[in-house]
C-alpha cells in the first residue's frame, strides 16, 4: 500500500451490561464471553497495530458481578482489555455521579462525554473527547450522552440538580472550535453515542459538513442491523446488545484527498470459531463468578414452572409475577412495574439469590400514591402508544392483578377493570411506584412533578428497599407463578421494532 494510503480496523461494541462469562449452547461451545472479545481484539491488533476498539456505553449493570461490585469489577475486567475509548452510557450513572467519576479514573482506558455538564459553568464532568494517532492519521473520538440520563440525575438530590444535558450539536461544535484555537486537526472524527439508533440517523442528518464527522458508533437502543446506514454522508453503525457480537469496521484513509474510503463493515459472532478467549481475562472472570456464586446460590423460591421475561413494550409471566409480590407484601391495590427494571430474560423454576438479584437490582423504595381511577386510566393510556408497544421507548408498566387491560390498537379503544368492574373516574386506588418513577412521574404516567407533590398520601410502604421486600416475600412464598393471564391484553396490528427484535433475538438463540 502506497504511503498516502493507511488501512485502519476499528472495532467496537455497545451496552454490554455486564454480561462478562458468557453462555454454553447445547453444542457446549461458549458464546459471548468478554474473553473472547479479548482475544479477538488482541489477535487483530498483534496483526494489524492499525487497530482501536471502543465502547458506546453501558458496560455497568445487568449482572451481579456488576452490580455486587458496583461496577468497579467491571473496570477491573476492562481493564485487562486493550480499549482505547469508552463513552459514558446511562447506566454509568447507575451507581451515582461521584462513583462514576472516581470510576473513569480507575479505568486504564479514556471514558469520554462532550454534553453531561455542570450546569452552572459548563464544564464537562469527564473529557469530551479522545485523540488516537495511527500512522500519521488522527482519529477524534466525540462522546454523547443521551437525555434520559438527567431522569437518573434527579434521584441524587442535590448533586443531580447541578448537572444537565447539552444539546449535542452545540457540544460537537465546541469541541471543534476548542481543538481548532490549540491548532490541532482531525482526520477522521468519529460520534461516539449511546442515544440511540433513530437518535444517530436524526443527528446525522442534522450536521453541518464543516464539522468533517465521518462516522457515529452508537448505542443505547440495543439495534442489530445488517449493513450501515448512510445519512448526510456520514456511515451510522451500532451492533447489539449484551456481547452477542462485536462490530468490525475497515476503512483506508487516503492523506492525499483527506477522505475516507473503501469501507467494508460486519458483524462478527462473539463465539468460539470466530474469537479466541484471552485465558487472563477469562481467569479474572473466573475469579468473579466464583466469589458471585458462592456469596448468591442460596435457593429463594421454587416456582410453578419457568417463567419468560423477554421484551420491554409487552407484559410477561415474570413481571406479572413481581408486580403480585409487591402488591401482596405491601397491601396495595395496585403496584405498578417498570418493565425496563426487570434485568433478566427469564426465570427457572428455581429461583436463587443470584437470578433474584439479577433479575431485581435497584435498591429504591416502592412508594403509595393515591390516584383516581381518571388519572391511572390516563397513564395506562398514555403508555400504550406506539413508542412504548412498538420501539420500547420510555415505559411499558407491569400491573397486578387485580387491574385489568383491554386496548385495541388500532381503535385505540381503551377498557380498565377493578376486582373484574369497569373501573370508576373517582374511584381512588392505592397505587404502588417505584421510587424512579415516583421522581419521574412524566416518563410513565405523563403527571407533573407538581402534580405528584400535591398528593399528601405519598408515603414509602417498603419497610426495607424494593429488593429485599421481594427477598423477604419469596422465602415466604413457595409454587408461585403461572403462564400469562389475561390482566393485560393488548389487540390490533401491533409492530414495528419490538416485532424485529423480537425475530432477531430468535435468531440468535
Amino acid at each position: 500500500m502506497s504511503d498516502d494510503l493507511t488501512r485502519i480496523t476499528i472495532f467496537h461494541s455497545n451496552d454490554i451490561h455486564g454480561k462478562f462469562t458468557g453462555e454454553t449452547g447445547e453444542d457446549g461451545k461458549l458464546r459471548g464471553s468478554m474473553a473472547q472479545v479479548a482475544g479477538l481484539v488482541a489477535q487483530t491488533k498483534k496483526e494489524n497495530p492499525n487497530t482501536l476498539y471502543c465502547i458506546a456505553g453501558d458496560v455497568f449493570q445487568g449482572s451481579l458481578i456488576d452490580s455486587d461490585y458496583q461496577g468497579l469489577s467491571t473496570i477491573d475486567i476492562l481493564n485487562l482489555i486493550d480499549i482505547d475509548v469508552m463513552s459514558l452510557g446511562n447506566h454509568e450513572l447507575d451507581y451515582g455521579i461521584s462513583h462514576m467519576l472516581f470510576a473513569g479514573r480507575y479505568a486504564n482506558f479514556q471514558v469520554i462525554n462532550a454534553n453531561f455538564l455542570v450546569k452552572s459553568n459548563r464544564k464537562h464532568l469527564f473529557k469530551p473527547y479522545y485523540m488516537a494517532e495511527i500512522d500519521g492519521v488522527t482519529v477524534l473520538f466525540i462522546g454523547l450522552l443521551t437525555e434520559a440520563i438527567i431522569d437518573q440525575t434527579r434521584a441524587e438530590g442535590l448533586v443531580g440538580r447541578y448537572v444537565t444535558i447539552a444539546d449535542a450539536k452545540d457540544e460537537i461544535r465546541r469541541t471543534y472550535n476548542r481543538l481548532k484555537k490549540k491548532g490541532r486537526k482531525a482526520d477522521v472524527v468519529i460520534l461516539l453515542t449511546h442515544i440511540g439508533w433513530e437518535a444517530d440517523l436524526e443527528l446525522a442528518r442534522s450536521l453541518d459538513k464543516d464539522l468533517d464527522v465521518d462516522i457515529i458508533i452508537g448505542g443505547h437502543s440495543h439495534t442489530y442491523i445488517d449493513e450501515p446506514a448512510v445519512e448526510n454522508g456520514i456511515l451510522v453503525l451500532q451492533c447489539g446488545f449484551e456481547n452477542t457480537h462485536i462490530g468490525k469496521l475497515d476503512f483506508i484513509y487516503n492523506k492525499t484527498t483527506d477522505t475516507v474510503e473503501d469501507c467494508s463493515w460486519e458483524m462478527i459472532p462473539v463465539d468460539e470459531d470466530h474469537c479466541p478467549a484471552d485465558k487472563y481475562v477469562s481467569a479474572m472472570i473466573s475469579t468473579y463468578a466464583y466469589d458471585i456464586n458462592n456469596k448468591y446460590s442460596k435457593l429463594v423460591t421454587r416456582l410453578k414452572m419457568p417463567l419468560d421475561n423477554y421484551g420491554r413494550g409487552n407484559p410477561t409471566e415474570v413481571g406479572q409475577l413481581f408486580a403480585d409480590a409487591f402488591a401482596d407484601a405491601l397491601g396495595l391495590d395496585v403496584m405498578t412495574m417498570a418493565a425496563s427494571s426487570l434485568r433478566c430474560y427469564s426465570l427457572d423454576t428455581e429461583v436463587t439469590l443470584e437470578a433474584l438479584k439479577e433479575a431485581y437490582p435497584y435498591n429504591g423504595r416502592i412508594y403509595t400514591v393515591m390516584l383516581s381511577g381518571e388519572r391511572l386510566k390516563q397513564g395506562i393510556m398514555r403508555m400504550l402508544r406506539s413508542e412504548v408497544l412498538e420501539q420500547w421507548q420510555e415505559a411499558f408498566f407491569h400491573f397486578s392483578k387485580r387491574l385489568k387491560i383491554d386496548f385495541d390498537f388500532d381503535s385505540k379503544e381503551l377498557k380498565v377493570y377493578f376486582d373484574g368492574e369497569p373501573l370508576e373516574d373517582d374511584r381512588i386506588l392505592k397505587t404502588g411506584m417505584q421510587e424512579y418513577y415516583l421522581i419521574n412521574t412524566a416518563i410513565g404516567f405523563g403527571i407533573s412533578p407538581e402534580e405528584l407533590i400535591a398528593n399528601k398520601d405519598i408515603i414509602s410502604v417498603a419497610t426495607a428497599d424494593a429488593y429485599q421486600t421481594l427477598e423477604d416475600y419469596f422465602y415466604q412464598h413457595q409454587g408461585l407463578g403461572g403462564p400469562m393471564d389475561d390482566r393485560c391484553i393488548i389487540r390490533g396490528n401491533v409492530g414495528g421494532l419490538a416485532l424485529e427484535v423480537k425475530k432477531r433475538r430468535g435468531e440468535k438463540e
